[in-house]
């Protein structure tokens, strides 16, 4: 993922901090996706350890599907020969919500990590910080990096500012253009913006036309697509674009609908307390509601109000939390897809 100056040099301050530690660094916890910042930040404890021991072995485990008991038996063993030990978790989330169902791995675990020896490392990698109570002492002894994405409006200054140290001319519209179109998230819009900038190499200008050309095939347009059409409570072409195609991140998905009928619910509780429309409007234009608060926006949860009761957003919102609940339970894109699916079977009975 290309940096940023903001998340970059905070990613560099942090690598220079462990580097200059004079204690030792049991536990790292990285929230982040980005493949080099986790190669970087392994190759700094890779360094301390092998500079400290003389050598560093290294051990990858998954949270998503090794046994539950392999990181305490990797956290506790002593290696035969001096040398530091580096431990990666990848999916630490769903490692550590598979622990504290099991007591007895629980136990094991909350009497040992405080007396993890000083030679091991392990890096526990997050998508989303989510530590259970039962294991909060992690978070407690643990050096915290977490990657914060940019907001919609930082990522339009991004890549325009981008664009001109590229040398290619377009307007701030044609990348809201883009933000819009790529849901607001940040990895999906730099890969069309590296997509736009390899399609107009030679004309270097990037137009509306270009956005529209280069990124309705992406997964990120279909999620668009079924904002739109929930809004406008059109269920059956909603299910139909399901049957044909398959999103990435339904956990995403259920997220920006959240936010969008939360914002439909604020606006009747605001009317119902007396306040102007303008009032209302000025207040609503300033909150993200599907994550990405361009023009669209505006349209989708004006077009939602008109088609939903108070009553009506209330039920789409208790289906909400529970398919948000259901999906965050798994990772699996074929399970998530099967839970979108059953929401949207519910909403058409009501529809």
């Amino acid at each position: 993922m290309p940096a940023n100056n903001r998340t970059g040099g905070k990613f560099s301050a942090f690598c220079r901090k462990l580097e200059e530690s004079s204690q030792p660094v049991p536990y790292v916890i990285y929230v982040g996706e980005s493949a080099e910042e986790l190669e970087e930040l392994l190759s700094v404890l890779r360094k301390r350890l092998s500079g400290l021991y003389g050598s560093c072995d290294e051990v990858h485990l998954s949270g998503l599907d090794n046994e539950i008991t392999n990181w305490h038996a990797e956290l506790m063993t002593m290696p035969m020969f001096p040398s530091g030990r580096l431990i990666l978790v990848r999916h630490a989330e769903a490692l550590l919500k598979r622990i504290e169902t099991h007591a007895r791995a629980l136990q094991n675990y909350l009497h040992d990590i405080p007396q993890a020896p000083d030679f091991t490392v392990t890096v526990l990698q997050f998508k989303e910080k989510k530590i259970p109570k039962k294991m909060q002492i992690i978070e407690d002894l643990a050096q915290i990096y977490e990657d914060v994405a940019m907001t919609p409006p930082e990522l339009v200054d991004h890549l325009v500012q981008r664009a001109a140290a590229l040398g290619f001319k377009t307007d701030r519209d044609t990348i809201e253009h883009l933000v819009d179109k790529s849901a607001g998230q940040q990895k999906v819009a730099f890969a069309s913006f590296d997509r736009l900038i390899t399609f107009r190499l030679h004309e270097k200008e990037i137009r509306v036309e270009d956005v529209e050309e280069v990124a309705t095939s992406a997964e990120s347009n279909l999620h668009f697509q079924l904002l739109d059409l929930t809004a406008q409570r059109n269920i059956g072409e909603c299910l139909q674009l399901l049957q044909r195609h398959a999103l990435e991140s339904g956990e995403q998905f259920i997220a920006a609908l959240v936010r969008l009928f939360s914002e439909a619910l604020r606006y009747h509780y605001y009317r119902d307390s007396g306040m102007q429309l303008a009032e209302i409007g000025q207040i609503i234009s300033t909150r993200p509601m599907t994550g990405y608060p361009l023009k669209k926006s505006s349209e989708r949860w004006t077009t939602l109000i008109n088609k939903y009761s108070p009553d009506g957003i209330r039920l789409v919102m208790d289906a909400l939390l529970r398919a948000d609940a259901l999906c965050r339970e798994t990772a699996d894109a074929g399970r998530q897809q099967v839970i979108l699916t059953s929401l949207y079977l519910m909403l058409s009975r009501g529809s």
